[in-house]
């Protein structure tokens, strides 16, 4: 055999290998993206059920029951079970109450949608690990603490505690900071929001006493304090003070929104006070999703 065919051989059998070579990594490919589309359904359905569970318990904690099955929030009735995911009941065309005839609440939807995003946006961004596992329970726990703040104004010790666990766990193992740095932040957090309440409880006695009239309500609770000092042990010290930065400035923009509607529709009340947890939350969020581009521009 010449040198001439024994080239040829070799240019065939090299092309040969790179097809079968694509032709491998296309499978490969594939196979992947398959594998990724079923983790994000399965992830999409453990969301819709993590919904259900966060919109029971925002129906049945701040009552101070026992949490039960999907019920009415009219009358009580339990809901059929084809009711219990508000988004399956919408899409069925079972959205009212079997006896009452009340329509279901929009939240139950807004609460599933949310919670399914939130946790196939966090396997896109780091896949199947341990950060992604510690914070879909964490923002999960959040979106309970904002749902009943919003709808009752409180912040309870048994949805704070849990999120405070958890949100020690992640800052140890997820973001795996330091136990020092994981203490001081949760401390720094409670201490500078708790200055914070005892400020507004100053206020609201001095503003009481001017009106001769008690203030019904004061800016900050305890409950919003609790919920610094988890977001402090999450974000850890050296990131509190920008969360909390954060949550101030969006509290200011949503407060002045609240009072000019309410100026707008004749029911202005300048010591009108709105719930704060969902702003604290609005900031913790953002720096655990978007940590180092929020740094990245302050310092600029």
């Amino acid at each position: 055999m010449d040198r001439k065919s024994i080239l040829r051989e070799d240019a065939c059998y090299s092309r040969r290998s790179r097809r079968m070579r694509l032709r491998s990594e296309r499978s490969l490919l594939r196979d992947l993206l398959k594998i990724s589309r079923m983790i994000q359904f399965a992830l999409i359905v453990a969301g819709l059920f993590a919904g259900l569970i966060i919109n029971s318990l925002a129906d049945d904690l701040p009552q101070r029951v026992r949490p039960l099955a999907p019920h009415c929030h009219h009358c009580g009735f339990p809901y059929h079970r084809s009711q219990w995911v508000g988004l399956f009941a919408l899409v069925v065309r079972r959205w009212r109450c079997a006896q009452c005839d009340a329509p279901m609440q929009w939240r139950r939807v807004v609460v599933e949608i949310a919670s399914a995003a939130m946790l196939v946006y966090l396997f896109e961004r780091f896949g199947l690990t341990v950060k992604f596992g510690l914070l879909s329970l964490l923002l999960e726990c959040l979106l309970l603490i904002t749902v009943i703040d919003l709808e009752h104004r409180l912040i309870l010790y048994v949805t704070v505690f849990p999120a405070a666990l958890i949100a020690a766990l992640y800052s140890l193992f997820g973001a795996e900071r330091e136990l020092s740095k994981v203490l001081v932040g949760g401390a720094v957090g409670f201490a500078v929001v708790y200055a914070i309440y005892l400020f507004g409880w100053a206020f609201g006695a001095i503003a009481g006493r001017l009106r001769g009239q008690p203030l019904a309500e004061i800016p900050f609770g305890g409950g919003d304090v609790n919920l610094a000092g988890v977001i402090g042990l999450a974000v850890g010290w050296s990131g509190i003070v920008v969360a909390l930065f954060i949550a101030v400035v969006c509290g200011g923009i949503g407060a002045s929104l609240y009072l000019l509607i309410a100026f707008l529709r004749r029911r202005y009340n300048l010591f009108t006070a709105i719930p704060y947890g969902p702003f604290l939350v609005i900031g913790a969020v953002a720096l655990l999703l978007f940590d180092s581009e929020i740094k990245n521009w302050l310092a600029r």
